[in-house]
């Protein structure tokens, strides 16, 4: 008499694994863009002021205030500006590309750390060199023209090192404080600041002189140090400021919310 027991054949194995995969990036993705919209009216504010403050628009106190009442006054009014869709985007895509490489490599039973470093630098790298242009564009005090190469390398340079400090450096700097007693909680969560927060004393030199090359091309070396110089501190403070919600209170949102709709969607 033939078994009424279903054999699960590899076919329908396959299948189900592919099922789960895809449900797993759908909530990466909506995990992603939850945790954009959170931070991104801040970066924009942050992002927009160092723009206005290196072009010489206006000082950059001036500028974080005014932007910031401008989303206070009209929030709604300010989630649909150009600026603040281009910030959305970048992050949104910086999140699901480190979210989709975890998926995949643990679908594949496969190490994530090198495949996540190399998708979400060349994601990140892209968007932010598109956007940062495009800002420089927006809100510099020069007729918009084309960008220098070198400001392009130095952007992208700046982009590897925030990335690198951000989904590469924060689980070494973890285990590093769970070795000292630290809560593995305690320490995701501190190394998820910390490091990106660190990078920004290297990283915004290059950005002031991304952003002088194209603000004024015919500057000497002498004049451009002075610039770097005299924009340094303040710069890097509003960087570094910018940071804490981009990829540390960001970055723990991305996780909060993909593990919590994992939890109930799985």
């Amino acid at each position: 008499m033939p078994s009424s027991t279903t054999t699960a054949t590899p076919s329908t194995t396959t299948a189900s694994t592919a099922a789960v995969v895809a449900k797993k990036l759908g909530i990466d993705v909506a995990a992603a863009g939850a945790a954009s919209f959170f931070v991104a009216p801040f970066i924009t504010t942050v992002d927009r002021a160092i723009i206005e403050n290196a072009a010489g628009a206006r000082p950059l106190k001036r500028a974080l205030i005014e932007i910031s009442m401008d989303f206070v006054r009209n929030p709604f009014k300010f989630v649909r500006r150009k600026e603040f869709l281009l910030i959305y985007g970048v992050y949104t895509a910086t999140y699901v590309s480190a979210n989709a490489v975890d998926t995949i490599c643990e679908a594949a039973e496969a190490d994530s750390k090198m495949p996540k470093f190399f998708s979400t630098t060349a994601v990140n790298m892209a968007a932010c060199i598109l956007k940062d242009r495009e800002f420089t564009r927006m809100f510099g005090v020069i007729a918009p023209t084309n960008f220098p190469p070198l400001s392009m390398a130095l952007f992208a340079v700046r982009d590897s090192l925030t990335v690198g400090a951000s989904f590469i450096a924060p689980p070494y700097l973890s285990k590093k404080f769970q070795e000292h007693g630290q809560t593995p909680s305690t320490s995701n969560s501190l190394a998820q600041l910390i490091c990106p927060m660190m990078v920004q004393f290297v990283s915004t030199p290059l950005h002031l002189l991304s952003l002088d090359l194209y603000n004024h091309k015919d500057s000497s070396t002498n004049k451009r140090m002075s610039f770097i110089s005299r924009e340094y501190f303040k710069s890097t403070a509003a960087r570094v400021a910018r940071v804490v919600p981009a990829f540390g209170f960001g970055g723990i949102g991305n996780k909060y919310f993909r593990d919590s709709m994992r939890e109930k969607l799985l």
